[in-house]
This record gives C-alpha cells, structure tokens and sequence, in this order.
C-alpha cells in the first residue's frame, strides 16, 4: 500500500510541476475560454438575449476543464516516446495504476486550469461592482459580468471534479489508441470539438433533432456540463443525481477500455520505430 502511494504521489507531483513551468500552456488555456465568452457570448446575446452569457459560462468552464483533461492525456503519449514508460511499467505496481494515476494527473491539471480561469473570473466580477459605484459599467467591455449566480460550492466542486476525472479519463483512453504524438493532437481535436459541441454547452439540446439530441445524451461530456448548470444554477436539464451516476459510470468504462488497450498492445513499445 505504501508503495502505491508513493508511486501515485510521485507522479502526480510531477505532472504538476510540469504543468506549473509551463507558463505559456496556462496562459493558453486562459485565453481561449475568455475569448469564448467575449467573443461568442458577446455576439449570441445580440440574438438570444441577455441571459445569453449566463446560460454559456458552464459550458465554458467545462470547456476549459475538457482541454485541460485531453491535453493531460498527451503525457502517456510522451511518456511512451521519451521511453519513460518503460520505467513506469518495471515499478512494482501493476498496469492498471499507471492509467489510473495518469487519469488523476490530468484530472489535477485540469481542474488547475478550471480554478484558474474561476479566479479570473471573480476577480473581474468583483472589480465590476467595485467600479459600478463609480459609475463605470465593465459589463460593456466583458458582457457576461452581473449576468450570473454565485455558485453553489458543494456542486461547483462535486461537478469539476467528477468532470475533470472524467475528461483526464478520456485523455488517457485516446492515448492509448494513439499511434504517434501527432497522431494523439489530431485525434484529440476528432474527439473534443464533436464532445462540446453535442454536450449542450452552447445551448439547450432538447430542441434539437431527433438524432443530434441522442447523440448528446450519449455523450458524457453532456453530464458534466449540467453539474456545472447547476452549480451555477443555470439552464440544467438533467436530475443532478443522474447526471453523477452516467458520468461517473462513463468515467469507470473508458479507464476499463483504456486498460484493455493498454495491456494489449504492449505498454513498453516506443511510438517512433
């Protein structure tokens, strides 16, 4: 037990560290949700209204916490490349934790990148009341500020963690299927652009057509982002105990694909031949 621990720990810290230096990659991954609600927030509350903004932030966070989830997945890849895997397989620990713990690194920098972009968020919340008294209106400048709810806390946690758990998963199970690091950013972009955009995170998918709303309660992305509905008690269209049960259930079936690849085509094999 105590070797397992310390085998989790050991490369938790390390993916963390990692994401840590990489200063560009955070900064990135602040951007693109920003300029989501800017630009996309900004131009759809012309046309639907000015709760727009309100109903697009979860999707957003959700957004930024299945990149976040994806690109932790690419470490298998790399770890693979680089050869480093082949001390992960040699460790006494068996197959199965490596993915386990892989799935938990980039469940952290996922959720890492989720807090971030929440503290930039209240950040500019606040200075927008702050300087409402002032007679200055920021909500000009950024169109979601004052259009939201405070989050409920305990779903907000409940619904980035099971979501960023989830997304990790994912992340991991295309590494496992990727033959080559290239081959894990085009299949990584196959994967998440058809997840969001049939997840509900743009707008309501109860009235879409017949097959494109099948397709959208069959995505586990679609879960995570009502949690977040409801944590910012916004637009949810799912009982928030059923959309823990399917994602959770979808999280436990990808780690198990993701095990049976893993196991099957030789964890210790290098992508460049």
């Amino acid at each position: 037990m105590t070797e397992i621990y310390s085998f989790y720990r050991a490369v938790i810290v390390r993916e963390t560290r990692k994401l840590l230096r990489q200063r560009d990659r955070l900064s990135a991954a602040m951007v693109r949700p920003i300029l989501w609600l800017w630009v996309i927030g900004g131009g759809m509350q012309a046309l639907a209204g000015p709760g727009y903004t309100a109903r697009l932030l979860p999707g957003i966070v959700g957004m930024t916490v299945l990149f976040g989830g994806m690109v932790g997945g690419l470490s298998l890849a790399f770890d693979r490349d680089a050869g480093t895997m082949r001390l992960l397989v040699t460790s006494p620990v068996r197959q199965h934790h490596i993915l386990i713990v892989k799935s938990l690194a980039a469940a952290v920098a996922a959720l890492v990148q989720a807090g971030l972009l929440l503290l930039i968020l209240g950040v500019l919340e606040a200075l927008h009341w702050l300087v409402l008294k002032a007679g200055f209106d920021l909500s000009s400048l950024f169109p979601w500020l004052g259009k939201s709810e405070w989050p409920n806390l305990l779903w907000l946690l409940t619904g980035l963690t099971l979501s960023s758990v989830a997304c990790g998963t994912l992340g991991v199970l295309c590494g496992t299927f990727a033959k080559s690091i290239d081959g894990f950013a085009v299949m990584m972009n196959f994967v998440i652009f058809p997840l969001f955009f049939f997840s509900g995170a743009l707008y309501p998918t109860a009235p879409m057509p017949y097959f494109a709303r099948l397709l959208s309660q069959l995505n586990p992305f679609t879960y995570c982002v009502d949690l977040l509905r409801h944590a910012f008690q916004s637009h949810a269209e799912f009982n928030a105990a059923y959309s823990v049960i399917v994602l959770t259930a979808a999280t436990v079936v990808m780690l198990w694909v993701a095990c049976w690849q893993f196991s099957r085509q030789g964890a210790v094999i290098p992508l460049r031949k």
